[in-house]
């Protein structure tokens, strides 16, 4: 048989489990290993019946749902009419990529390897779950599981007698990179000619901050035309990002101080090293750097060990080489938790503590080097009938350990947005599984922007025709201060005027003592009893991951005196949670 051969497939809906097929892919080549790394979606599914070797790596998203890539191929393999012992010639790995602040953390993956196995085929390990909750992040089960699938498949499959594995793989770089002498692509959006589904062009028509001017935080709600796409209550949108004009102008000022000979008008053209690592569409054409270091490129990115193995691989300077060499190893993992995950240390700033590194690194090392910019996802907050599409976004800016304050890429950016700028932006169905029968009671929680889904249902029902068809509406909103952070205030308070919602809000800091939504659910025990459990009704939740999601959930079970109920509930998907760290 052909023994010589992996596979690599990948289902990736922001980008990281497609970032580790490609590590898989590099890593197989010191192994003498042929085979392709593609999105499953994109994959010729007939072939996997004769596959011998192969490696999944796939995220879950939502609900327990699979990545966009992966839907046709998890379709295919769900056939009722594929024979139990389809794949019986295949050895397989999954590898997971999920957050266990989740109830159904690393679901797909749970469930390929169960229908892999199901359909004949051989796991060579138990399902890898990588935890994004962990410290050292998805290296912490990433690079052990790697290491014990070599090992697995070099049993079964031994490297020829006459050669050996490598040290490093000679496949260290996806694409020949050079500079170009012709005339770059003179399109301004790298993405334009990208389709993707419910895609549309819109137009700001209002940025605007709607929390105080002396508050903490800035918030803004952004106001977007509608095109012809529409969406439902509960679903997002997503955005491309871009880099700040500061941090592009950094990177060249980087590379004029090292001599790099690299302008912000130097056009390049990337070139596939071989058909198994296809050149992404958007390269096809020559571009100028500058336009790659501004859509391409995350510059605010914190390095994972693979960028400190790039770096190392030509560093001339021994002392930089070792530490390097450090951060890069699996042994190394906590002492590069300290220096880049803790004080959150971006790439731009790693380059200028490594000067002899960075000043050997080639136009091909710099794409292995810098990670893309991955499309970011928000809630809508508005219903499509209103004509508008609008989000709720918390700016993020804090302080560690460092002296310059730590900016959130794409919150900066689209507070930068300007009435009349336009961007592409496209939807996609939400987390939340709402009830269809719009008789029945929902119970949301939504602290500070999580109110941002919870607004897009209200504005719908407010929208019907004939209000009777709505059932019971509650909504627990929390902020810090009713003059500072009360997002929405003035539609919440119409909406509760009306009839249509019932209120209630946690102003944390408005008293003594602070209130946050818990309290106030603990106290609406009879109304919550009646919704929830004679009724049959939803339960929401929506906001930070931190300690507000498990403290809900304990009131909730204190409110109805019935904590095994509220787990019926989350089993029956009639209590959902959508959070963010």
């Amino acid at each position: 048989m052909s023994a010589r051969k992996l596979t690599i497939l990948y289902g990736s809906q922001s980008g990281t489990a497609q970032d580790l097929a490609e590590q898989i892919w590099r890593d197989s080549k010191m192994y003498h290993l042929q085979g392709c790394v593609s999105a499953m979606d994109e994959y010729d599914i007939a072939r996997l019946l004769e596959e011998n070797f192969v490696v999944m790596v796939c995220s879950t998203y939502g609900q327990g749902e699979e990545p966009d890539n992966m839907k046709r191929f998890w379709k295919f393999l769900l056939r009722k009419s594929l024979p139990t012992d389809s794949l019986r010639g295949m050895f397989f790995g999954v590898l997971g990529l999920g957050d266990s602040r989740y109830p159904k953390f690393n679901y797909v993956a749970k469930r390929l390897h169960k229908r892999l196995l199901q359909l004949g085929a051989t796991a060579l390990l138990p399902v890898g779950l990588c935890d994004d909750q962990h410290d050292l992040g998805y290296g912490a089960v990433f690079m052990p599981w790697m290491n014990n699938f070599w090992n697995k498949l070099t049993e079964l499959s031994p490297i020829p007698v006459g050669l050996r594995k490598l040290t490093e793989s000679p496949r260290e770089y996806r694409w020949v990179v050079e500079q170009h002498s012709g005339s770059a692509n003179e399109e301004a959006d790298m993405y334009a000619e990208v389709k993707v589904d419910n895609l549309f062009v819109t137009t700001v028509e209002e940025n605007r901050r709607t929390t105080a001017e002396d508050h903490f935080q800035d918030v803004r709600f952004i106001t977007f035309t509608k095109k012809a796409v529409d969406w439902k209550p509960g679903d997002v949108v997503y955005v491309r990002p871009h880099n700040s004009p500061e941090d592009v102008d950094q990177l060249f000022e980087l590379f004029q101080e090292h001599n790099l000979g690299l302008h912000k008008d130097t056009v390049v053209l990337v070139e596939e090293i071989d058909s198994e690592m296809p050149v992404p569409a958007i390269f096809r054409k020559p571009l100028p750097l500058e336009r790659i270091a501004q859509q391409y490129w995350d510059l605010t990115a914190i390095p994972r060990a693979r960028a400190f193995a790039v770096l190392a691989r030509t560093c001339p300077n021994e002392l930089e080489c070792e530490k390097l060499q450090e951060f890069s190893s699996y042994e190394g993992q906590e002492e590069l938790f300290s220096y880049a995950n803790r004080p959150r240390r971006t790439i731009l700033e790693v380059l200028q503590d490594f000067p002899h590194a960075f000043g050997a690194l080639t136009l091909a090392a710099l794409f292995e080097l810098f990670q893309p910019i991955k499309p970011r996802a928000f809630s809508i907050a508005s219903s499509a009938a209103s004509g508008k599409l609008q989000i709720l976004v918390a700016v993020i800016e804090y302080r560690t350990k460092l002296v310059v304050p730590r900016r959130g890429l794409c919150s900066t950016w689209l507070k930068r947005l300007q009435p009349g700028d336009t961007l592409r932006v496209w939807t996609r169905k939400g987390t939340f599984q709402l009830p269809g029968d719009t008789t029945t009671p929902i119970v949301m929680v939504g602290p500070g922007t999580g109110l941002a889904p919870f607004r897009s249902i209200l504005q719908e029902r407010e929208m019907l025709a004939d209000p009777r068809r709505s059932g019971p509406l509650v909504l627990f909103f929390g902020c810090r201060k009713s003059t500072a952070d009360f997002h929405c205030e003035y539609d919440l308070r119409r909406m509760e005027n009306s009839g249509l919602l019932t209120l209630f809000c946690a102003f944390s800091r408005d008293q003594e003592d602070k209130v946050y939504v818990q309290h106030l659910i603990r106290k609406q025990g009879d109304l919550l009893k009646k919704l929830l459990m004679e009724q049959n009704g939803f339960f929401l939740l929506s906001g930070s991951s931190k300690n507000m999601p498990d403290a809900v959930r304990d009131a909730l079970g204190e409110a109805i005196g019935n904590s095994l109920y509220v787990d019926e509930m989350v089993q029956s998907e009639r209590y959902q949670e959508e959070t963010w760290a």
